[in-house]
């Protein structure tokens, strides 16, 4: 399957970047106005979201988790697939945190190159900011599980100190890596959270969170990606 490659005229170019930092600037906007602080925005300590390991909101989504449908799985005791759905999901927040580390490193590679008046560079830090608050929530999460969560591969934490050196050196293929990690999970998030399914209240608030924010990191991604590679 071929596409077509649009040539903008010069005299239209103009036109098109000013359209490019206006997004950018409503983006920033709406990062300064409408955000999220996950010690302000998620009661930790209210009772109901108390973690528990014998709570059966635990228990894997058959609808959406691929161990939950598993044959394997629903045969378990319910004890074990309580324990097993803990340790799933803290370690499912535990790679989040590793992906989100990584990304705030080119971030921070990619705007220290920036020139002045760069339209890139405010939003783009904006951004780095909320992903530091993913990681403190994350990992607050993952603490209160109490399980000793890995996280991702050991060759994917041998790696993180590399990659974001492609933010300086290739900024649009890392922006191509981050659209590759981030458009999955959110698509995964967004199924948990339409499918009604029972879950523990703190994760479904670290969900509704991510997906808020992680809606205008995507966006930028795209119109980035959109505006450069031409």
């Amino acid at each position: 399957m071929t596409h077509a490659v649009t040539y903008i005229p010069e005299h239209d170019k103009s036109a098109t970047d000013d359209d490019y930092s206006a997004v950018l600037d409503d983006l920033s906007s709406a990062s300064v106005h409408r955000n999220f602080d996950p010690y302000v925005d998620i009661d930790w300590g209210a009772p109901h979201m108390t973690i528990t390991p014998n709570d059966p909101r635990w228990i894997l989504s058959k609808e959406v988790d691929p161990i939950g449908r598993h044959p394997w799985y629903q045969q378990l005791p319910q004890e074990k697939q309580i324990e097993i759905g803990m340790w799933r999901q803290a370690n499912v927040a535990k790679v989040g945190l590793q992906f989100e580390s990584i990304l705030i490193r080119g971030i921070k590679q990619y705007t220290a190159v920036q020139p002045n008046n760069s339209p890139e560079f405010r939003y783009a830090t904006h951004e780095a900011k909320e992903e530091c608050q993913h990681t403190l929530m994350f990992q607050e999460f993952v603490n209160r599980v109490g399980m000793d969560v890995p996280g991702g591969s050991w060759f994917l934490r041998r790696i993180s100190p590399i990659v974001p050196l492609f933010a300086t050196v290739t900024p649009l293929y890392f922006y191509m890596m981050v659209l590759g990690g981030e458009e999955p999970i959110d698509h995964l998030q967004k199924q948990f959270l339409r499918s009604g399914s029972k879950q523990h209240p703190a994760m479904s608030s670290i969900m509704q969170i991510h997906v808020a924010e992680e809606a205008r990191h995507i966006s930028f991604a795209h119109q980035l990606l959109e505006n450069k590679v031409p």
